[in-house]
């Protein structure tokens, strides 16, 4: 007997004998498992005394598909009192789809079956009748047509419209005709018809295409609107002409529709030499969207063949444009076209800090564009470098080192140098906090701090360089009493008195009402507090409550959240300066020479947390391009350390970029970092270990000092370790970790063991894993493992645990790995 069939009569015993949870599961894998045998025993299930497994049974039979279930199944639908399994069954006989099938779902869809119960205040017929129109569009049937029809115009049915017209254009031929019919037929609501012509875009028939196009004309916006979107899905590409005309719609939806249309099916058209034909007239356009469209579809085109003068004199002036969108697209189009002459409009537009930032980013990044590195260039770039936009800060820094290629490629050549100033030093003094955002309130502060005289303020004042109004109403009704009619005069408060009062330093408590007690003798009030005194002592000490395991779990899990938020708020709380030495060290992940490296490697010690951790993940992604440039490795010692001490955010980035740089002196340092007291850590640490081992460089050709190397099998060891972790995550990569080491390692008692742990450690827990442990063990020899499994699903001594192994095994065996739906 194969595996396969011992599996298959397993569960197969388990579905006649077991409990309703063992019948669930069992009966849900054998149906992913697709096996005829198992038909008979599953047609039996579908008058289970659980409705659940009935469920799963009529499921199961619809994935196996044999046409021997069909007259069991139909009499499930016509006699079952379940709305649950009949809508199942439903869905079953539409997947086996025969002729017999068709008749009993036509009847379905409009006779309620006897005996059908309601589900509160839900008729769960209306749901067996939507899974009856999906089944009747999936068999395709023509002969279901009229009843569909028929069914939308039932005023006393539900409104399932949508589906009932997506059914009938999967009946291609009278079903796709009435959808069309139904489409032109302007007696009845826009709402159908809107609902046709969506139904219209989930069908590649040149017939719909065609009718959608001719609804471009249609008089009714919303049917207009609904056609272009159609259009745009099926990729219609030859009517963008018409969908461009359509960005002049009086309508506000239809040209909203139009602007995605175009700028989807332009991009797709990018090579087409008439889109600049049909898209170069609108340039002048009134409205700014529509310009900002037809400028975003233009760019693909403008490679093979660059604006016009006449053109291009319009984008110059659109990157002027008011509207922000509009004039950020020109600025882009600029760049893309290549025009050098367009750099000086770009240089205008980043240097003006009063311009909108979207619009100077993507002049910033369309200067890059050109390659060229002068004087100006270099001068506006650092400038903007210091930025009190970050969109502008983030932009500068990117085209710096975008043009550093170009001006160590100058080097390189013969050609005379554009400037003395390289880019990349400007980034590296960015990183190194050389480059500060101006402050607003600097000439206030100096001010301030020079003794010299201020303005007076009365009602405004500049906070945070914003002028702030006063409302000075308030102030004047505390201060001058006299100016309230409803009070009456007051005498004026003499001089000398103001001058000798003192406000405390330490304001008072305030007294609230009802405690100040009325006025008593000396001795009548030290008797009292001999009678509060008696009392006190008398009074028992409150205990503080015992809390329960349960209780506590959930405040450790609060605290635990709480700490995170303040964690994750910490790292959001920057000033401009910092913000800019952060994307500086991003910035230099690019880069591929020593100098950017040894920036990157001094970033590693800064004082600053995040700092030290966009540097750890930049020479990380340096690593993962290229690490075979030995600089790289004057960083591992100092990666070392702070995957040892640093915070949580900084051992992950130092355990991840350890693995990318491929030198295999860090194995030893990671094992390490396996007992770390973070979950998260030991997570990215695990995955490191298994990248490590299994891509790392030679040593000796890489000339790595390696005092201590550990072969692959002594990491599987140490992860083995890991599947008793309390954090399920850990266990989890532990497992996908021994999948990726023990494989290539060629130890087979090892890997038997390893094997035999991973199975066990699932259910020394909860088994949530299960099928991410399964999926996992598919890396292993699959009859080894299912096999094994097999012995622990016999053995297992209750149905908690077989539905783990069943769990498994489904991953292990299915013939897709698509992730299944759970049992019912």
């Amino acid at each position: 007997m194969s595996l396969q069939s011992e599996t298959v009569d397993l569960l197969c015993q388990l579905l006649e004998s077991g409990d309703e949870a063992d019948r669930c599961y069992a009966a849900r894998t054998l149906g992913v498992l697709r096996s005829d045998s198992a038909v008979s025993i599953l047609i039996e299930r579908l008058k289970d005394e659980d409705v659940d497994v009935c469920v799963d049974a009529a499921e199961a039979l619809g994935k196996i598909g044999h046409h021997s279930a069909v007259p069991a199944l139909i009499d499930s639908l016509r006699n079952d009192n379940s709305g649950e399994v009949c809508s199942t069954v439903a869905v079953a006989l539409g997947k086996i789809a025969s002729a017999e099938c068709v008749d009993v779902l036509l009847d379905v869809l409009t006779q309620r079956p006897q005996g059908l119960e309601w589900d509160g205040d839900w008729d769960t017929w209306w749901d067996i009748q939507l899974e009856a129109v999906k089944a009747l569009g999936m068999a395709g049937d023509e002969k279901a047509v009229d009843e569909l029809v028929a069914f939308i115009d039932d005023d006393a049915q539900q409104d399932i419209e949508n589906e009932v017209l997506n059914a009938l254009v999967s009946i291609s031929g009278m079903g796709l005709d009435r959808v069309i019919e139904r489409l032109q037929d302007t007696s009845i609501k826009s709402l159908h018809r809107r609902r046709a012509a969506r139904a219209l875009a989930n069908t590649r028939l040149v017939k719909a295409t065609k009718i959608l196009g001719r609804s471009l004309q249609d008089p009714d916006p919303e049917v207009r609107a609904e056609a272009v979107h159609a259009l745009a899905s099926q990729n219609a590409d030859r009517y963008l002409s018409a969908l461009v005309l359509l960005l002049r719609d009086q309508n506000g939806e239809v040209r909203d529709a139009a602007i995605k249309a175009v700028s989807h099916l332009a991009q797709r058209a990018s090579g087409s030499k008439a889109l600049q034909e049909t898209l170069l007239p609108i340039l002048n356009d009134p409205s700014s969207p529509v310009r900002a469209t037809v400028m975003n579809a233009l760019m693909p085109s403008v490679h093979n063949k660059p604006l016009s003068h006449e053109y291009y004199q319009i984008v110059v002036s659109g990157s002027f444009d008011d509207n922000a969108e509009s004039a950020a697209a020109a600025c882009r189009l600029l760049g893309e076209n290549g025009d050098p002459e367009a750099i000086s409009t770009l240089l205008e537009h980043a240097r003006n800090r009063e311009g909108h930032p979207m619009v100077r980013r993507d002049a910033i990044l369309s200067i890059g564009r050109f390659g060229q590195v002068t004087e100006a260039i270099v001068e506006v770039l650092m400038n903007a470098v210091g930025d009190s936009q970050q969109a502008v800060r983030l932009a500068a820094l990117t085209t710096l080192m975008s043009l550093d290629t170009h001006h160590v490629e100058a080097d390189e050549s013969s050609q005379p140098k554009q400037t003395t100033i390289r880019p990349l030093s400007i980034v590296i003094d960015a990183v190194q906090g050389s480059i500060r955002v101006p402050d607003k309130n600097a000439t206030v502060k100096e001010q301030a701090e020079d003794g010299m005289d201020q303005p007076e303020v009365s009602e405004t004042e500049v906070q945070n360089g914003v002028v702030v109004e006063f409302d000075t109403s308030l102030e004047n009704t505390f201060t001058d009493a006299s100016a309230d009619p409803d009070l009456p005069n007051q005498p004026p408060v003499p001089q000398e008195i103001t001058d000798t009062i003192k406000l405390p330093d330490i304001p008072a408590q305030i007294v609230e009402a009802g405690e100040v007690s009325l006025a008593m003798s000396t001795l009548d009030a030290i008797a009292m507090d001999n009678v509060d005194s008696m009392f006190d002592q008398e009074k028992p000490q409150r205990e503080a409550p015992e809390i329960d395991e349960a209780t506590r779990e959930y405040l450790d899990v609060v605290e635990a959240n709480k700490a995170e938020m303040r964690r994750i708020r910490a790292s959001k709380r920057m000033t401009p300066d910092q913000d800019v030495r952060r994307l500086g060290t991003r910035a230099l992940a690019v880069a591929n020479d020593d100098e950017a490296i040894e920036a990157l490697i001094l970033a590693l010690n800064d004082q600053d947390d995040l700092i030290r951790r966009e540097a750890a993940e930049a020479i990380g992604e340096m690593a993962q391009r290229n690490r075979k440039n030995p600089k790289l490795m004057d960083a591992v010692g100092t990666l070392v350390t702070q995957l040892a001490v640093g915070d949580l955010e900084q051992k992950i980035a130092c355990a991840r970029s350890l693995s990318l740089l491929g030198n295999r002196a860090a194995l030893v340092p990671l094992t390490e970092a396996l007992k770390d007291q973070q979950a998260n850590v030991r997570v990215e640490t695990i995955h490191s270990l298994a990248r490590l081992c299994c891509d790392s460089l030679d040593p000796v050709q890489a000339e790595h000092m390696v005092v201590r190397d550990l072969p692959s099998t002594s990491v599987a060891r140490k992860l083995l370790a890991c599947l008793g972790d309390d954090s399920i995550g850990v266990r989890v990569a532990a497992t996908r970790g021994l999948a990726k080491i023990l494989p290539a390692a060629d130890d087979k008692t090892l890997t038997q063991h390893a094997v035999d742990r991973i199975i066990a450690s699932v259910i020394e827990f909860t088994g949530e894993e299960a099928r991410q442990v399964g999926q996992a063990l598919r890396a292993f020899d699959t009859s080894m493992i299912n096999k094994a499994l097999l012995v622990q699903l016999r053995a297992a001594e209750d149905s908690v645990k077989r539905s783990v192994f069943i769990e498994m095994i489904e991953e292990i065996l299915k013939p897709d790995r698509r992730q299944p739906d759970q049992a019912a």
